[in-house]
Order: C-alpha cells, then sequence, then structure tokens
C-alpha cells in the first residue's frame, strides 16, 4: 500500500484532532534552518481543508509567508471554514510555531461530496 503525500513529509493530526502538526525534518529546508515555502503553504492548505468537512480539493491558494519558520521547532496549522456552498467552500489556514505565525493562507476549494 503506498503512503500520502502528507503521511511523506511528516503532516499528522493534532492531538485535539482540530489542526495539523509537522516536526521538521533536513529535508524540509530551503536553507539550512529555514522551513521551506512549499512545506508551510501544504500546512496551511490541508488545514484548511480539514476544516470545510468534505472531500475536497484546490482550485485555488493564496499565501502570505509572514516569518521565517526555523527547523528546530513543531510547526501547527490550524484551519477556519469562512464559507461552504454546494460547489466550493473558502477557508483559512493558519501555521503558527511556538506562538508566533509563520503563513497564513486563503484556499478556494472544490467540494466533492
Amino acid at each position: 500500500m503506498s503512503r500520502s503525500f502528507n503521511d511523506h513529509l511528516g503532516l499528522r493530526h493534532s492531538d485535539d484532532g482540530e489542526g495539523v502538526v509537522l516536526d521538521p525534518r533536513p529535508e524540509h529546508q530551503i536553507l539550512p534552518g529555514t522551513i521551506h515555502f512549499a512545506v508551510l503553504t501544504t500546512i496551511a492548505e490541508v488545514a484548511a481543508a480539514g476544516s470545510v468537512g468534505a472531500s475536497v480539493v484546490p482550485a485555488s491558494v493564496h499565501v502570505d509567508l509572514l516569518r521565517r519558520a526555523v527547523a528546530d521547532r513543531r510547526l501547527e496549522g490550524r484551519g477556519t471554514l469562512l464559507r461552504r456552498g454546494r460547489r466550493l467552500a473558502v477557508a483559512e489556514g493558519e501555521v503558527v510555531q511556538g506562538n508566533r505565525l509563520v503563513a497564513k493562507a486563503t484556499v478556494t476549494f472544490a467540494v466533492l461530496d
């Protein structure tokens, strides 16, 4: 059985089931000590998708990188549903490290079910 992209990345559900967490590994870095923006974008998108409550695929993603994410501390993603229709949903995903907001994304999803 093959593993998903999120499994390969090391992304998992938070203990409370309300978000996602990632303990950075060396392959997540763009430069020594700095996490790659694609990793932060994935965390934000997956967290946002989890807030929709349906099977979704991203149709549009806008991400703002707000601070440097460092390689030696856990990253946590939380999602907030802004609006859900029959075919489209819009949600936000935030990525925090410690108590610092490092990235925020707004994602429009196509709803599959």
